[in-house]
């Protein structure tokens, strides 16, 4: 299958082995939507998630100015998710067609070293964050500049980095931060044993970026769906957050400094498979039966490349599935009973997520109706925990080793 040019028709459902169907929407907010760092949240501790849904998130600042930020700061290392959003940013505008840069530039740019080094150096990113409005992290950047050591280890590095892999390997860069948004819906065989289960789940979220991979296996090219993290394999020192690291407490212990993915990455990987599926291009086959199809079976097994780049140092792990069937069933379910139990309000903290919040009431539980007939909201979270667990059990991370 290759890459739609244009997008599918919105009544198609894309079905899959039955076991499920994706279908394209227009407006997803009439769904009440979840995302992806919404069900994963939820997953870890829904008391804190339902507390963390609802608190503003900072404005950006109207002006631009030197004064030195001390808060972008946390001891004697900069702000990792704030670096994190701008290398991401950064990156973005390298490719960006609508962006400050022209398309000459970026051209340049991502052909030529010296050329990338000295737009770091001589402030043409800097300049280029504040056209592109993005105020906050061009107060960032400039902070980091004064400080060699951080701006050399923490940003030009890496941007190098990314810049002679894109160069090496010839990847084409189809997309960059594009939003998705679709309907997962049930079917009679979605859960096994129980026919009347299920409804649909509208899901949003964005593509850090889409690639089209040049492997020794694949000369024509395969697409391939990039999600860059910043920090993987480095030991941060635990601060006072909402949301701890790792995602999910249980994987503390496991965790070293190989800078693997967590189980939660994978998740994430998935729901962009899920998503990428209103991508392929089945126009031909929809006009062949002159619009009068409305559910078209898809394979489950496809050519689509699943990666976590690290830009901490360049290394890019692929997710694998020993069973993707049974990875996907395992991901629909989760994401069901999760939807199910959080619009039911349940919010019961977690006895595996140090939180350091006191509960101070005992959270309601209530029934949830699934079908014929109703299972209580503690049930239901119990068995998206479930549910996930039989996910991990199905899912490898194979390491890719930087470019040199």
């Amino acid at each position: 299958m290759q890459a739609a040019s244009q997008p599918i028709p919105r009544y198609v459902k894309l079905s899959y082995n039955e076991l499920f169907k994706i279908q394209p929407v227009r407006n997803p907010y009439t769904l009440n939507p979840v995302s992806f760092s919404g069900l994963a949240s939820y997953l870890e501790c829904p008391s804190c998630a339902l507390d963390h849904r609802y608190k503003r998130r900072t404005r950006e600042p109207q002006h631009f100015t030197k004064v030195r930020q001390s808060s972008l700061f946390s001891g004697h290392e900069p702000d990792a998710r704030l670096l994190g959003t701008l290398l991401h940013s950064l990156i973005n505008l390298l490719h960006d067609p609508n962006g400050p840069l022209s398309r000459q530039q970026q051209e340049v740019l991502l052909a030529n070293s010296e050329q990338l080094g000295a737009f770091l150096r001589d402030g043409g990113a800097l300049t280029a964050l504040r056209d592109a409005g993005k105020v906050r992290l061009a107060m960032f950047f400039d902070e980091l500049s004064c400080r060699k050591k951080w701006f050399v280890s923490h940003l030009f590095v890496p941007l190098l980095r990314y810049q002679r892999e894109l160069m090496v390997t010839g990847n084409r860069v189809l997309a960059h931060s594009e939003r998705f948004q679709f309907k997962l819906l049930s079917t009679d065989h979605t859960f096994a044993q129980h026919a009347d289960w299920g409804g649909y789940v509208g899901i949003i979220g964005e593509f850090d970026q889409v690639r089209l991979r040049f492997t020794e296996n694949a000369k024509q090219g395969v697409p391939a769906i990039m999600e860059f993290k910043k920090g993987l394999g480095r030991r941060k020192p635990r601060a006072a957050t909402l949301f701890p690291e790792p995602l999910f407490h249980e994987e503390a212990a496991a965790q070293d400094d190989v800078g693997l993915p967590t189980d939660a990455h994978a998740m994430q990987l998935m729901v962009y498979w899920l998503a990428f599926q209103t991508r392929w291009d089945i126009l031909d086959h929809v006009n062949a039966l002159k619009g009068r199809v409305q559910d078209i079976s898809m394979p489950i097994q496809q050519c689509l490349d699943l990666i976590i780049y690290n830009l901490e140092d360049g290394y890019q792990h692929q997710l694998l599935c020993t069973d993707l069937q049974e990875s996907l069933t395992a991901l629909v379910h989760c994401i069901f009973h999760l939807n199910w139990a959080m619009k039911s309000g349940y919010a019961c903290r977690s006895s595996a997520h140090d939180c350091r919040k006191t509960q101070l009431i005992e959270a309601p539980i209530v029934q949830i109706p699934v079908g014929y007939q109703s299972i209580s909201s503690e049930e239901c979270y119990l068995f998206a925990r479930e549910a996930f667990e039989r996910f991990k059990r199905t899912i490898i991370w194979k390491t890719i080793p930087a470019v040199v």
